[in-house]
């Protein structure tokens, strides 16, 4: 989610997730870097990432191996005229992490990415631009 800009890096996986393991981001007033750890069908482990700036402070999530990501929610918008993600939430089945970037987000605009039942969130893909993030998308996996 969120819109992108015209300087912007396309950022994907090439091998197809089966589960997500862990998820760092660097964020300060708005969302700057994002990357995350999973593994294939094979088992192998996958880091995907960095992607975006270098800046912000890191936070990294380390999912347990009975926790899953159900939901992606976060706010997306102009910062000083480049699109970029205000702030990301995490959602599993066992809490909340976040919301990492800037809180206060008058004019900003709101997105979601709930996951239905018997499915969950295993991987992201990501535009970056101007050392920032920012559009974010997702791969979900039935169980």
């Amino acid at each position: 989610m969120g819109r992108g800009s015209q300087l912007t890096e396309n950022c994907d996986i090439a091998v197809a997730p089966l589960r997500l393991e862990s998820i760092t981001v660097k964020h300060g007033e708005v969302v700057d870097c994002l990357s995350f750890s999973y593994r294939d069908r094979e088992k192998l482990p996958h880091t995907a990432g960095p992607w975006g700036g270098r800046g912000g402070q890191e936070i990294t999530i380390n999912l347990g191996p009975s926790e899953f990501v159900t939901e992606v929610h976060g706010e997306y918008g102009s910062y000083y005229g480049h699109n970029s993600i205000a702030n990301l939430t995490f959602v599993t089945n066992r809490g909340r992490h976040g919301p990492f970037g800037i809180v206060d987000t008058s004019g900003w605009d709101r997105f979601s990415v709930p996951i239905k039942n018997n499915s969950s969130i295993v991987g992201f893909f990501a535009r970056t631009g101007d050392s920032y993030l920012s559009a974010i998308g997702v791969y979900v996996r039935p169980f």
